[in-house]
């Protein structure tokens, strides 16, 4: 049996972690740039290629920061490994890098924007930032399906190997302007584990973002 250690909810309106108010973004409208930014001042965060990231890297950037100790960064993790999910893939980046390529007149690829346009980027900037060496996986769903993802996290952790895991789901559609993240540290020892990992306490904490 496998529990979630602790968790972590970012959305427009406010970041809560382990069911308390982390942060909440005080200003009338939403900018999601500004928004990601000035959640990385709060945090107190210093990692000088997050500027350089795009809005899904961002998003699960950021909340890797809330679940994971910095003390424990240089501390490389051969037996844990990282599992996110969403159901729009890189489609935000791709959009953007589309436009760099889509006028024959005014035609200038950025590299930049091309790096993002695989939504695993994101896992691999969380390992690199973390030191963590287990499996990494990014899987694209038509919707939310906690029991897909349960399933998932459950399996990897039981036959991989894995004594922990970085998971969760993470949403961004600029021009809808959504924005939501759901990320659990999963473990295998139970006096760990604040609670069981199973697919009603990961909809739960999508939901209602508290368990």
């Amino acid at each position: 049996m496998n529990y979630i250690q602790s968790y972590c909810n970012i959305t427009p309106e406010r970041v809560v972690q382990d069911g308390k108010l982390y942060y909440e973004y005080a200003r009338n409208e939403f900018i999601m740039h500004d928004f990601l930014s000035s959640l990385y001042v709060h945090s107190g965060v210093e990692y000088r290629k997050f500027y350089k990231m795009d809005l899904l890297s961002k998003l699960g950037f950021l909340s890797s920061e809330l679940l994971l100790p910095a003390s424990e960064r240089e501390t490389p993790k051969e037996d844990m490994g990282i599992i996110l999910f969403n159901s729009s893939s890189s489609l935000n980046a791709d959009a953007i890098f589309q436009k760099t390529i889509q006028d024959g007149a005014d035609f200038f690829p950025s590299p930049a924007d091309f790096v993002y346009t695989l939504p695993n980027i994101v896992t691999g900037e969380i390992a690199i930032r973390n030191k963590i060496y287990g499996e990494t996986c990014f899987y694209v769903l038509p919707d939310f399906q906690a029991d897909t993802i349960y399933q998932t996290i459950d399996a990897t952790m039981t036959f991989s190997g894995m004594n922990s895991l970085l998971a969760g789901w993470l949403e961004v559609d600029m021009e809808a302007k959504t924005l939501c993240s759901m990320m659990l540290l999963c473990v295998k020892n139970e006096e760990a584990g604040n609670f069981q990992l199973n697919a009603k306490n990961i909809n739960n904490l999508y939901i209602n973002h508290k368990i």
